[in-house]
C-alpha cells in the first residue's frame, strides 16, 4: 500500500525566506504521528503543506494516494483532510461571531468556513453524533460569539471529526482547553485513531493522543529526529534552551495605591446567559495572582471587566456592580497604567491589519495603545521596542512582519508590547499558550523576573501547574462564580487532599 503523502526533497520559501525543507517524509496509513520542534520550527508550514494549502517550492515533490490511485495536487481530497488550527479559530472570532455551533460542524463536511446550504441528513446525523459524544449539545446551539476559546476549539475539533477523514490535522488542537476538555478531547482522538491517520503538532505531551506512537521532530525547517515518539522528544528536550538576551530595565516606581483593583458584587450578562454572578474581589499592591478555571468559567471576562470592554450587569434590586482600579482612578487615567497580553488583543491585529504590521510596529504600539502605529515613533519607543524584543528571546526579528511569524512567536511580541511601556498592572489571559518548551520556560522565566521587580500581574491559565513562584494569590472559577478566592498556601492544601 503507498503512503497517504510522499515528500521528497520538498521546501517551502516565501518572501525569501525558508520556511521548511528540504524535506523527505512519508505519511504512511495508521502512523499516528507528532509533529515537535520550536516555535517557527516549520510546524506548522509543514501540516499546510500537507492539506495543499501552500505548494513545494520548484524541485520538490508531494504525492497524494488515497487509495484511488497518485495524484500531485490536493484537488479533489481537501475534504478528506480535517484539519483544526489556531489560525481557523481566529477567521471564525472575526469574521463570523455569529454563527451558531452546530454550522460550524456542519460546515466541515464542505470543507468551508461556514454552511451555504442545507446539510444532507447523513451529514447532520454524523455532526450530532460528535457533537453527543463530545457533550458539547449547549456549545452547538450557541452563537461562536458567547463561547470562550476553549469552547471554539471543542467546536472546531468536532468540526474535523464528522466527516471521518483519511487524515486528521491538528496544529495545537488541545491548547486553551480545560483538563477536563484535554483528558474527553484525547479520548475522542485515540478512537478517531481507529479510522484516520492523526498528525498531530503539539508543545505538551499530554496533549498528544496514546495512539501516536512516532515522532517527527523540526528544527529551523529541517527534520532533527525522526523516530519513535520518545526518542524524538528527547531529542528535541536536549535542544539548549533560550535565555534571557539582557537585563530587565528598571520598572517604574511603585506608587502608594491603596488598591490595584476592587470589584464590588459584579455581575456580566450576555444574550440572557450570566457569565459572572456576584464577585467580591480585591488586588492589593504586593499580591500576584493567577486565575483558574474551566473553559466558559468567566476567567476572559474578568479580565474584560478591568479593562471596560464589558460592563457590570444592572441586577434588578440590587443595583450595579461597581469597578475600581488604582485607588479610584477613571478608567481613561487608569488605560496607560494596564499591560495586557490576551488572544482578544492577538486577533484584533489580524482583523485590522491583516498580520502586515511588523514585530518592532507592534511593541511600539503599545506606547499608544493603539492597534498598530499611527504616526512616526519616537526614538523612546523605538529603543523600548528593541530592548523588549531582544528581552523576549526576539533578536533581530524587529523588522519581521507578525504573518511570517509563528503563533507563539507572535505570543512574545505581545508580551513586549505589554511591558515596553512599563505598566504598574499586567494582565496575562493564557500567556504561555502556543508556545515551545523553551519558549514556555523563558516565559515563566521573565514572568517571575518582572514579579520579582514589582510588576503586579493577574495570570490566567487553565494549568495550575503554570503558577509561576510569584504568585501568591489565587482565585477558582466554576459557572462564573467563586470557588475559591485566597492564599496559594491554602489552594495547594486543598490540592494535596485531593
Amino acid at each position: 500500500m503507498n503512503p497517504l503523502v510522499s515528500l521528497k526533497d520538498v521546501s517551502v520559501t516565501r518572501n525569501g525566506r525558508r520556511l521548511l525543507g528540504p524535506v523527505t517524509w512519508r505519511l504512511e496509513r495508521g502512523r499516528h504521528t507528532a509533529v515537535t520542534g520550536r516555535n517557527g520550527s516549520g510546524k506548522t508550514t509543514l501540516l499546510k503543506l500537507l492539506r495543499g494549502e501552500i505548494t513545494p517550492d520548484i524541485g520538490g515533490e508531494r504525492v497524494y494516494d488515497f487509495g484511488e490511485g497518485t495524484q500531485r495536487t490536493v484537488l479533489g481530497l481537501r475534504q478528506r483532510i480535517g484539519l483544526v488550527s489556531a489560525d481557523m479559530q481566529d477567521f471564525y472570532f472575526l469574521h463570523t461571531p455569529r454563527v451558531k455551533g452546530r454550522d460550524v460542524v456542519l460546515a466541515g463536511f464542505y470543507d468551508t468556513p461556514i454552511l451555504y446550504d442545507r446539510a444532507e441528513p447523513g451529514e447532520e446525523a454524523a455532526a450530532d453524533a460528535v457533537i453527543d459524544r463530545l457533550g458539547i449539545r449547549e456549545l452547538a446551539e450557541s452563537e461562536l460569539r458567547t463561547l470562550s476559546t476553549g469552547q471554539v476549539r471543542k467546536l472546531l475539533v468536532a468540526r474535523a471529526l464528522a466527516p471521518e477523514p483519511d487524515i486528521l490535522l491538528l496544529d495545537e488542537a488541545l491548547d486553551g482547553l480545560d483538563a477536563a476538555s484535554r483528558a474527553e478531547v484525547v479520548r475522542l482522538l485515540d478512537l478517531a485513531g481507529e479510522r484516520t491517520t492523526l498528525v498531530c503538532a503539539a508543545h505538551r505531551t499530554g496533549d498528544l493522543p496514546d495512539c501516536v506512537r512516532h515522532a517527527l521532530a523540526l528544527d529551523h525547517g529541517g527534520v532533527l529526529a525522526e523516530g519513535e515518539r520518545a526518542q524524538a522528544e528527547r531529542v528535541l528536550c536536549e535542544a539548549a534552551p533560550d535565555t534571557l538576551a539582557c537585563d530587565l530595565p528598571p520598572v517604574p516606581e511603585p506608587e502608594n495605591f491603596e488598591y490595584l483593583l476592587r470589584m464590588t458584587d459584579v455581575s456580566v450578562v450576555a444574550d440572557g446567559k450570566r457569565i459572572l454572578d456576584k464577585i467580591d474581589w480585591q488586588v492589593l499592591p504586593g499580591e500576584n495572582w493567577l486565575v483558574l478555571g474551566e473553559n466558559g468559567a468567566g476567567k476572559s471576562t474578568l479580565l474584560k471587566l478591568i479593562l471596560s470592554h464589558v460592563a457590570p450587569y444592572a441586577d434588578g434590586e440590587r443595583g450595579t456592580g461597581t469597578v475600581e482600579r488604582f485607588g479610584g482612578m477613571t478608567m481613561d487615567e487608569a488605560r496607560p497604567l494596564i499591560g495586557v497580553v490576551s488572544p482578544d488583543l492577538q486577533a484584533g491585529y489580524a482583523r485590522e491589519l491583516g498580520w502586515e504590521v511588523t514585530a518592532e510596529e507592534t511593541v511600539m504600539s503599545g506606547f499608544r495603545g493603539s492597534v498598530g502605529m499611527l504616526d512616526e515613533p519616537t526614538s523612546r519607543e523605538r529603543l523600548g521596542a528593541e530592548q523588549w524584543l531582544d528581552i523576549v528571546g526576539l533578536h533581530g526579528l524587529g523588522a519581521r512582519r507578525l504573518r511570517h511569524m509563528s503563533y507563539g512567536q507572535q505570543r512574545r511580541v505581545f508580551l513586549a508590547r505589554a511591558m515596553a511601556p512599563g505598566p504598574r498592572l499586567l494582565l496575562l489571559d493564557e500567556p504561555l499558550s502556543g508556545l515551545d518548551p523553551a519558549s514556555r520556560g523563558l516565559t515563566i522565566g521573565l514572568i517571575q523576573r518582572l514579579a520579582e521587580a514589582g510588576i503586579p500581574l493577574i495570570m490566567v491559565s487553565h494549568y495550575a501547574e503554570d503558577r509561576v513562584p510569584a504568585i501568591n494569590r489565587i482565585m477558582v472559577m466554576a459557572g462564573g462564580k467563586q470557588r475559591f478566592c485566597g492564599d496559594r498556601s491554602g489552594f495547594e492544601a486543598d490540592m494535596s487532599r485531593g
